[in-house]
């Protein structure tokens, strides 16, 4: 979800974030590579992907690195 108070300040942006998936899909060592610049982004980032928690389970452990995008389309709360 786009953060409320980020919808209402009209922040965009990009969060590069970096994260390793366990064997049994649990997700550690979450970490902002790339900032968007709005600090409440990078957080909601790093709450999306414990989200995501957990991932189906796998042989190996596996480092992610994904971009996050937060866009508005024109919107305002």
């Amino acid at each position: 979800r786009y953060p409320r108070l980020a919808r209402r300040m009209g922040l965009e942006g990009q969060v590069k974030v970096s994260f390793t998936v366990c064997h049994d899909g649990k997700v550690t060592d979450i970490r902002v590579m790339e900032s968007s610049g709005a600090s409440i982004l990078d957080k909601c980032a790093i709450e999306a992907v414990k989200k995501t928690s957990p991932f189906p389970s796998q042989q190996l452990e596996a480092k992610v690195i994904i971009p996050i995008v937060y866009r508005l389309n024109g919107q305002k709360e």
